[in-house]
């Protein structure tokens, strides 16, 4: 093909037909343009293509991926509601008797049971680590999405920052006087159980502390509701069926 451009200009030339030549000089230049302009966009197209074909991958996997987080978020606040639940059905009965009447002792062994489970959001990372992992997080082109899981990572953290604190209470405090007074599984059919445990300052703060904790957790610094919030935001977001 360049051959033949050369040929038809070369035949111009020896024709002495100057303006002839020019102008087919210049046509052929256009065309040549033309010819760049149209590789480029072809070019631009499938880069694009094929930046939206990893996007869309991409975020098929943060939702699947958040959709088992929201499972388990589920099951953790359900948790956290029953040990709630338990250290306030404690704390109605305060002050305890000597003698607590065995009905009264066969729901309190359950709820004292139910009050210590220090359960915590361990929410799978992957996906948002790998993007991360290679600065990738440009590749997501909602910037409402991107900021979302750009600071997914430190709104789970601050969350489970009070949950290790309420874990923490616990295993340092609370179930450090349970084990020293009651039975295993706060059977108190077992003779050996300190009913007086029951009646002490130490066991009523200790509760009331336990109730304070697992009440920040739920309600009282709004972590989880902003977690909750980010996550069901991210999983509309993410939802290439939607895109």
């Amino acid at each position: 093909m360049i051959k033949f451009f050369r040929k038809i200009r070369q035949n111009l030339l020896m024709e002495n037909k100057t303006g002839k030549y020019f102008k087919y000089a210049i046509g052929e230049i256009i065309l040549v343009v033309i010819g760049i302009l149209i590789a480029l966009s072809i070019n631009n197209w499938n880069e694009g293509r094929i930046k939206d074909n990893k996007e869309t991958a991409i975020l098929a996997n943060i939702h699947k991926e958040f959709i088992a987080n929201k499972i388990q978020l589920k099951k953790i606040i359900k948790a956290h509601k029953k040990e709630h639940n338990s250290l306030a059905k404690i704390i109605s009965h305060f002050p305890f008797t000597s003698k607590p009447e065995p009905i009264v002792l066969d729901s309190l062994s359950r709820y004292i049971w139910d009050s210590y489970s220090g359960y915590t959001f361990d929410p799978s990372q992957t996906s948002i680590n790998a993007l991360i992992s290679t600065s990738s997080f440009d590749i997501i082109s909602n910037p409402e999405l991107r900021n979302l899981l750009i600071s997914w990572n430190d709104l789970v953290k601050d969350y489970q920052d009070e949950e290790l604190a309420n874990r923490d209470f616990i295993k340092n405090h609370y179930e450090i006087y349970i084990s020293k007074h009651f039975a295993w599984e706060i059977n108190f059919n077992d003779e050996r159980n300190d009913l007086k445990a029951l009646q002490s300052l130490e066991f009523e703060y200790l509760v009331n502390n336990k109730y304070d904790l697992i009440n920040w957790v739920l309600a009282g610094s709004g972590e989880l509701q902003k977690t909750e919030e980010t996550l069901n935001k991210i999983l509309e977001l993410s939802n290439t069926k939607q895109l």
